[in-house]
């Protein structure tokens, strides 16, 4: 049977929803990884991942980032717009300091960033990109619920409860994720992003999942810029 995995990071690592499913879900799983490349090592290796950390970067900033990016924004509307962030471009990856990363207009979230796109920066190559790709959950949410965005934010308790109704119509054990680990591993936020993106790496397993913009651009390394859904 398939075996799909949804990646979010997380202040432990790497948060790892891995579902096992034919028709329906059979069997999910979740790790905390100390690197994303572990996932590789997995008893399971899934076949197809679907990660909350942005896939191919532009070579300098642009305001309002990729195209996918500025595209995402336009389809989820204000306010849940406001949660897709431009990543930062190539060259402020070697950033250490938040002095040295303004100079590539990056904020302070962009900048919390860093770290984890610059690992899965490193370790991805076009070829991977066959099963490797970048999901935003708050486009992955806005399509379970029927093209309708989230009316309360993820941080919110109504926004959280939101979110949970519609994995559990899918899933059977986000509960139980929900308190896995301790919330300085892993939020119930990124529990959440997580299952998302696994079910949209069912999607894309299936060949179901749509991807912004129709016709990605692909950066100087080859790696196509798209957010799947």
């Amino acid at each position: 049977m398939p075996v799909v995995a949804g990646v979010d990071s997380c202040p432990g690592g790497w948060l790892a929803v891995i579902v096992t499913f034919y028709e329906e879900v059979v069997e999910e799983e979740h790790f905390l990884l100390r690197s994303f490349k572990e996932l590789s090592e997995l008893d399971s290796p899934p076949t197809c991942i679907a990660v909350d950390i942005p896939i191919g970067l532009l070579d300098e900033p642009v305001q309002g980032g990729r195209e996918c990016d500025r595209v995402a924004r336009k389809v989820l509307g204000r306010p849940r717009s406001s949660s897709v962030f431009s990543p930062p471009s190539r060259p402020a990856l070697d950033c250490r300091t938040f002095e040295e990363a303004r100079d590539y207009d990056l904020n302070l979230q962009s900048f919390s960033m860093l770290p984890k796109v610059k690992e899965l920066d490193r370790f991805m190559t076009p070829d991977l990109q066959s099963r490797i790709r970048e999901v935003h959950p708050e486009v992955s949410f806005f399509t379970l619920a029927g093209l309708a965005p989230a009316r309360a934010g993820k941080k919110k308790e109504e926004g959280r409860d939101e979110r949970f109704a519609l994995l559990d119509q899918y899933f059977f054990q986000v509960k139980e994720g929900l308190i896995r680990f301790p919330v300085s591993k892993a939020t119930a936020d990124d529990i959440l992003d997580a299952y998302a993106c696994a079910w949209t790496a069912m999607r894309i397993f299936r060949g179901e999942a749509g991807c912004l913009p129709d016709d990605p651009p692909r950066d100087e390394k080859g790696l196509q810029m798209a957010i799947w859904y």
